[in-house]
């Protein structure tokens, strides 16, 4: 979504409030088809980055955040480049906060180093990386523009999830194990992660086959049913979303629960079983959960969430998965 000169990657809709712009991952018509939730979290700016170039030498975006446990900290990248210590990351307030971006005086020798290494994204973007938690737009002061499709890369890799996706407790976003995936395959990426509420829903499903924006994408499925659902309504749910998934073209690497250590262990792999059991679309790819990440010295202390070494584990273990499968892939070898 363009506005202001911004490309807001990952934001399909913005609506205007007393408190500022707020923005969601996904549509009001697709959330208000799903249970109770998942509007608030598709508020969340996981994922959400505020993309652009500066023509002058500085732009300056306003934002607010919403309260939450957390420090909201933004963090600033120029294309695939990590800001320097003067511009690594900026903490967003519950009051308007001003977020001030220099153009990198260094800029000649980023492109040099991008084009030599193939790197993503063109260092001449900004990129603000905002927090788990809600922010909203207030406004930008300079000379920017938006982003081309040229200074981005050209494939693209769509998580689904938890808040294990989504990103608690990664405690900054480029620590997530989808921003770190799309890193070690040089693509973009769409993180769709929905704490606690990640319910394997039929209406969300077919609203992802029908984004034409992503060439192939991974689904996290189960923890978040493990307490309020049966199992016979666990199957009914994942039967009929892994089903849309599995009748469109693009790879779907699935995953069920992770390692945890805090709930029923018997439903945890019954659970897993059911995932199982339907993840069987002609371009699906299951990994147990386990094989990810079952380790109860990488969970961190609610003994389901995993720590920064757990999500580094299954970003590495799935990417290794993922590269397998699409190293044979004529149209995606390229990743």
């Amino acid at each position: 979504m363009i506005k202001d000169g911004i490309d807001f990657h990952n934001v399909e809709e913005m609506t205007e409030t007393e408190k500022g712009w707020r923005m969601s991952r996904l549509p009001v018509s697709v959330t208000e088809r799903m249970e109770e939730g998942a509007s608030s979290v598709a508020a969340y700016g996981t994922g959400v980055e505020l993309r652009f170039k500066i023509r002058g030498d500085a732009a300056t975006i306003r934002l607010r955040a919403e309260e939450a446990a957390e420090a909201q900290t933004a963090y600033i990248y120029y294309g695939s480049f990590q800001g320097g210590w003067e511009n690594s990351s900026r903490t967003i307030l519950t009051q308007e906060t001003a977020l001030r971006v220099e153009k990198p005086k260094n800029l000649a020798f980023l492109k040099e180093v991008t084009q030599e290494r193939g790197l993503a994204f063109n260092p001449e973007v900004v990129r603000v990386v905002l927090p788990y938690g809600t922010c909203c737009y207030l406004g930008v002061e300079g000379d920017v523009e938006a982003p081309s499709q040229e200074d981005y890369p050209s494939r693209t890799y769509l998580a689904y999830g938890s808040s294990i996706t989504h990103g608690s407790l990664a405690l900054a976003m480029p620590c997530t194990y989808p921003f770190r995936i799309a890193q070690r395959f040089g693509c973009d990426y769409l993180n769709l992660g929905s704490a606690g509420s990640a319910r394997a829903e039929k209406a969300l499903a077919e609203y992802l086959v029908s984004r034409r924006d992503w060439d192939f994408a991974s689904v996290e499925l189960g923890i978040n049913m493990l307490e309020k659902y049966s199992r016979e309504t666990f199957e009914e749910r994942v039967r009929e979303f892994l089903a849309v998934l599995g009748a469109d073209e693009r790879p779907v690497f699935v995953t069920s629960i992770f390692g945890c250590f805090g709930s029923d262990p018997q439903k945890a792999a019954d659970f897993r079983s059911i995932v199982k059991k339907y993840a069987v679309g002609k371009r699906m790819v299951f990994t147990d959960g386990l094989e990810l990440l079952n380790d109860p010295a990488m969970i961190s202390q609610d003994l389901t969430h995993p720590s920064l070494e757990g999500i580094r584990q299954i970003a590495e273990r799935w990417y290794g998965v993922m590269r397998e499968y699409l190293n044979r892939e004529p149209v995606l070898a390229c990743l």
